[in-house]
Formats: C-alpha cells, sequence, structure tokens
C-alpha cells in the first residue's frame, strides 16, 4: 500500500515504521518547514517531497494519508483526505469542535475509505492486561474509572521567533483521548453527559500562556457509571498518566510517571489481595529495535492495525465512531466550564 505521511515532527517517527513495514511503501512526506522536510527526506530517502498538503492530495499514486499535522487542521484534512479517495490515519485529537466532527461523518459515511485515530494508549500494556482482566470477568462491571494526563508543553508553545504555536491556546480538554480511550475501548460504554471544571495557577507565572492550567470533568456513562478525567499543560510536574477502574469485582491502576505504561496493581473476583504486574509490549522483532522507542511499540502496533483493516475490509481499533466518542467528550467538557452546567455528550451515529 502506497502511503504519504504528512507533518514531520511528531510525524517522522510514524513515517519511519511505514518506510521499514513490508505491506507499505512510503512515497511521499509533506510538511510546511522546508527545513524538516529535507531532514527527513535525508534519513527516509523518500524522493516525493511536498510542501503543501494539496500536493500530497493530488498524487495519485497514494493510497492512505497518515496526518500528524496541528491539531486543529485535523479534520480538515481528515475531509480533504477522504474526498480525494485516500484512507485515512489521523492524530488525536480527531475534531476540536462539534461542527467539524458533523462534517467529518458526513463525509466519510459517503465513502468507502477506512479513517482511523492514531490513539495509543489502548495499545499500551497495562492498559491490554487491563482489557484481558476485564474480558475474563474477573472486574466485574466498572461503575467508576479515572484518569489523568499531565504533560507541561511549555518548549513546544511558541515558534523560533516567539509567536505562539496552536498548543499555547490548546484547552486541556480539547486533548481528551489519551484519558478517555482506555476505559471507552475496555467496557464498550458512552459517556452521555459532563460536567467540566477549571483551575489555574498565578496569572504571573503564566507567560503568555492563553488556557487554564488545569482542566478536570466529570461524566456520567451510557451503562450508569462515573468517571473522572483531568488534564493539564501547563504544571510544576513530571509528565505522568494515570488510569483506575473500579469493578464490582476488582480494580484496576496503572503506575504512575513512566511507570503508567507497564505496571499495573489489581485485585479479582472478589478477593482484595493486591496483585502487582510488569507488563510487556507483544513480540515485535519483525521491526528495528530503534523503531520501538517512545511511542514506538504502540506506533508499530497502530501501523499494522491501520494497514490490516484496510487489507481485509473490517473496522479498525478506533474507527471514525470511537473516536469521536473518545473526543466529543473533551468538547462537551469545555462547553460545560462556560456554562457552569452539565453538558449533553452527542452520539455521533445519530448524524448519519
Amino acid at each position: 500500500m502506497n502511503v504519504g505521511v504528512a507533518g514531520l515532527r511528531f510525524g517522522l517517527s510514524w513515517a519511519q515504521v511505514f518506510n521499514a513495514y513490508y505491506e507499505t511503501n512510503l512515497i511521499a512526506i509533506c510538511d510546511s518547514d522546508p527545513e524538516k522536510l529535507g531532514e527527513a527526506r535525508a534519513q527516509l530517502g523518500v524522493e516525493s517531497c511536498c510542501e503543501s498538503f494539496n500536493a500530497l492530495l493530488e498524487d495519485e499514486r497514494i493510497e492512505a494519508i497518515a496526518l500528524f499535522t496541528p491539531a486543529p487542521l485535523h479534520a480538515e484534512q481528515s475531509i480533504q483526505a477522504i474526498r480525494a479517495g485516500k484512507h485515512v490515519l489521523c492524530a488525536v485529537p480527531a475534531v476540536m469542535d462539534m461542527e467539524e466532527a458533523r462534517s467529518l461523518v458526513r463525509v466519510a459515511s459517503q465513502s468507502d475509505r477506512t479513517y482511523m485515530m492514531a490513539e495509543n494508549w489502548i495499545y499500551e500494556p497495562t492498559v491490554v492486561r487491563a482489557h484481558e482482566l476485564y474480558g475474563d470477568g474477573a472486574l466485574g462491571d466498572i461503575y467508576y474509572a479515572e484518569a489523568e494526563y499531565y504533560h507541561g508543553l511549555q518548549a513546544l508553545r511558541r515558534h523560533p521567533d516567539g509567536s505562539p504555536t496552536w498548543r499555547n491556546s490548546l484547552q486541556p480538554l480539547l486533548y481528551p483521548t489519551h484519558g478517555t480511550s482506555p476505559y471507552l475501548y475496555l467496557t464498550g460504554d458512552r459517556f452521555t453527559e459532563v460536567m467540566g471544571f477549571t483551575a489555574s495557577g498565578r496569572a504571573e507565572r503564566m507567560d503568555g500562556y492563553e488556557a487554564d492550567w488545569i482542566q478536570t470533568a466529570m461524566f456520567r456513562t451510557e451503562n450508569g457509571g462515573l468517571f473522572r478525567l483531568s488534564n493539564s499543560f501547563e504544571n510544576v510536574h513530571s509528565p505522568s498518566h494515570f488510569l483506575s477502574f473500579h469493578g464490582d469485582e476488582g480494580s484496576f491502576e496503572t503506575g504512575r510517571f513512566s511507570e503508567a505504561r507497564t505496571v499495573c496493581n489489581y485485585s479479582q473476583g472478589g478477593d482484595k489481595q493486591l496483585i502487582r504486574e510488569v507488563c510487556k509490549h507483544p513480540d515485535l522483532s519483525d521491526f528495528d529495535e530503534r523503531l520501538g522507542r517512545g511511542h514506538g511499540k504502540t506506533t508499530i502496533q497502530i501501523v499494522m492495525n491501520f494497514v490490516e483493516a484496510i487489507q481485509k475490509g473490517i473496522q479498525p481499533s478506533v474507527d471514525l465512531m470511537s473516536a469521536l466518542d473518545m473526543t466529543l467528550p473533551g468538547i462537551a467538557g469545555l462547553q460545560s466550564v462556560a456554562s457552569g452546567s452539565w453538558e449533553s455528550v452527542p452520539d455521533p451515529r445519530t448524524w448519519v
């Protein structure tokens, strides 16, 4: 399958995987920054390099486009790619507002192209282990869950000339999927209502930051559960994820900080005895070990699932409706912050 990759900061590692995978041909790369484009070209050996996204769309050789461009462009570029007859793998979040979501559903529902959101947390070893335990009935029914995502992004808020990037004004709840996806993928539940809250540190420490320091939301779920999400991009705190699932037969928690992906503690089957377990990625020895650094091992699994879904005509692990189930709660949560009241989370299936 012939693939083009757009966005070569975060997207470079994805381009490396597409370039290495025997099922794909990386034939074009795209970035508006000529310097990044040149560096990627030299590293990857790709002849076709575009500074314009339209040039990527017009390349008739390309069957699929992987989008790792700034988040405010995701919905528009996904729509353009689908209309151009390309399959789409899109970085998170899928959309930034409800109107974008409606437009994406409208276009995708009229096409036979595959759309997948590249959400890595459902592939992290601790979440895979939680999925196994839940599927075996060891946790029972989940009635309460929590997710925290704290990631200071100070270094990415300004261009070299000092002008703000899109991250300088990104409200934390608009980037919800690292927290929402594990619970939704685990349970098959859906968020229906949300109440959002916000807080910030001292104004003189913001240095021109245009978003709340932390945003927290409480969600009601279709199955009658409660879920708390807490997101922050401005903090005096090492980058950290945390997930917690409370079931009527057991509970499950990830580690914190660097252990969130690989260490879990759980009880099961009505027994309160705590079990600590170190979890690992599956064998990915077909790929160079260097591709497995950072997000690399989940990147490899996402690429493999994306390609398999297209080849076999099946749904990918995070199809469009799943992507919006993971994304829209954050948008509704931000609406709740503004209104000060509970807001409904729409079901995108009703828009088809």
